[in-house]
Order: structure tokens, then C-alpha cells, then sequence
């Protein structure tokens, strides 16, 4: 007959707490997901600043569970999640609404991509949590070079002034 110690034990081990800095990660992780899906939309001005709003409530409830289900502080999940999803929905938003200027208004496909994008980053986060430190990296990055590149454009007509 075999030992059901021996599986108890096993399972009480997968059971065990999770170090914060991975909950942290795992988090912002989750958050960056809630963010790009929201972002996929591609609003412009005011609507993407609700849309902001909205998608940083929802990836503060995300990271709460997040972290509740690691059993870690709220806060160590709320503030990574809210941040992720405020950011990827700004940054992502940015990128989509400018495609679909370019693009003529076909911007399905590049949601769509986004959206498995956005579930990859999500299963990513909840295996190997430290990589979405990484893709927090990349959107404050992206962030950047977006903002350079519409200073650069609009520079020679401030010349002309």
C-alpha cells in the first residue's frame, strides 16, 4: 500500500510562499497584460486617458489577487499591478492608434496580435516572473523613443516660428 505522506508532503512543498520580489513581479507582469489588452482599443486623447484610468483600477484588482493568491502583502501586488497596466495601456494605446492612422483604419489584426501578445505576457509573468521586469523596461523604453521621435518631427516647425 502506498505511502499518502509521501504526496501531502510533495503537495505542501508546490504550496509554499512565494517570495515577494517574485510576487511583486508576477504583479506587474499581470498588469502589464490588463494594460495591453485595454490598449488595444488605439483611443486617442481624452478617451485614452479613461481608458488609462480604468485599465490602472483593473490591473490594481489583477495584482491584488495576484498577490493575495501568493499569499504577500496587498500592497505588493496593487501598486506593480496598477503601474503595469497604467503604462502598457498608454504606451500600447499610443502604438495601435498610430498604426491605424498609417494603416488607413485596419487596426483589427494589430489588436488581435496584441491581444495574444498580451495572454503570452500574462503566462509568462505567472511562470518566470522576473521577466516582466523586462517588459516593463521595454515599454518605459518604447515610451521614450516615441516621445524623441514626435519631438524631432515637430522640431523643424518651431524653427520656422
Amino acid at each position: 500500500m502506498p505511502r499518502r505522506s509521501s504526496h501531502l508532503t510533495c503537495l505542501s512543498r508546490s504550496l509554499a510562499p512565494v517570495d515577494p520580489f517574485f510576487a511583486i513581479c508576477q504583479a506587474l507582469g499581470i498588469g502589464i497584460a490588463v494594460g495591453a489588452l485595454a490598449g488595444t482599443a488605439g483611443l486617442e486623447g481624452s478617451a485614452r486617458g479613461g481608458m488609462t484610468l480604468l485599465a490602472a483600477a483593473v490591473g490594481l484588482v489583477a495584482g491584488v489577487l495576484s498577490a493575495s493568491a501568493d499569499d504577500q502583502s496587498v500592497l505588493a501586488g496593487a501598486l506593480p499591478g496598477l503601474l503595469g497596466a497604467a503604462v502598457a495601456c498608454a504606451v500600447i494605446s499610443g502604438v495601435v492608434a498610430g498604426a491605424a492612422r498609417r494603416g488607413g483604419g485596419g487596426s483589427g489584426a494589430l489588436g488581435f496580435m496584441v491581444s495574444i501578445a498580451a495572454l503570452v505576457v500574462a503566462g509568462v509573468s505567472i511562470l518566470l516572473p522576473p521577466l516582466a521586469l523586462l517588459l516593463f523596461a521595454g515599454l518605459v523604453w518604447l515610451a521614450g523613443a516615441r516621445r524623441r521621435r514626435a519631438q524631432r518631427k515637430h522640431e523643424g516647425l518651431r524653427v520656422l516660428r
